[in-house]
């Protein structure tokens, strides 16, 4: 990354859950990839034990199981792997702000635990709202414009991925709009 990320810890963030309501549903995978302040690469990708089913449904989106999980561990025993990775960083995410932040604020809730503080978000998802960028704002879509692999979609490590590398792309392609300070940039996606 270049501009207003250089010298900062940026990770792109997925989740993988038993549904969409973060009051009532779990997180069955994690992942956090990108690069700590020095450039060096972060890579943390897990299984979590949801203490739940989870709903055929969701399995047929994201393709993990009751057996997967078996003894993955749940989110309390990840929590602090998770916030070490997370701490003070930006957390790059399609829809991060409107789903995967509201799973992980639920998840340290319930664990009794302080969540992660972070520097800031930069959703994705929003900026190809804001740079109107042609065509539907779904990841596999935006992937599919910026020649993005996303064989593997629906599974944290592959979109959380994609999502710093449509970052990537949106940076390069609009780079004017990218000629702010951080502060700036993550004021205009709240």
């Amino acid at each position: 990354m270049s501009g207003p990320l250089d010298g900062m810890k940026v990770i792109g963030f997925d989740l993988e859950t038993t549904g969409f309501d973060c009051r009532s549903e779990r997180i069955v995978e994690y992942a956090l990839v990108g690069s700590d302040s020095s450039g060096q690469h972060i890579s943390q990708c897990s299984l979590v034990d949801p203490e739940r089913k989870i709903p055929s449904g969701a399995t047929n989106v994201h393709g993990i199981s009751n057996e997967d999980v078996s003894g993955a561990g749940t989110f309390s025993e990840h929590s602090e792997r998770i916030s070490d990775m997370m701490e003070g960083a930006i957390i790059v995410g399609h829809n991060v702000i409107g789903f995967d932040w509201g799973f992980i604020q639920m998840e340290y809730l319930r664990a009794g635990i302080e969540a992660p503080r972070v520097r800031g978000f930069i959703d994705t998802l929003k900026i190809a709202r804001r740079l109107r960028v042609p065509g539907r704002h779904r990841l596999g879509d935006l992937c599919d414009r910026y020649g993005i692999d996303l064989n593997r979609a629906h599974r944290a490590d592959a979109d959380a991925s994609a999502s710093l590398l449509l970052l990537w792309n949106f940076m390069r392609e609009f780079p004017e709009k990218f000629e702010i300070s951080l502060d700036e940039l993550i004021e205009t996606l709240d």
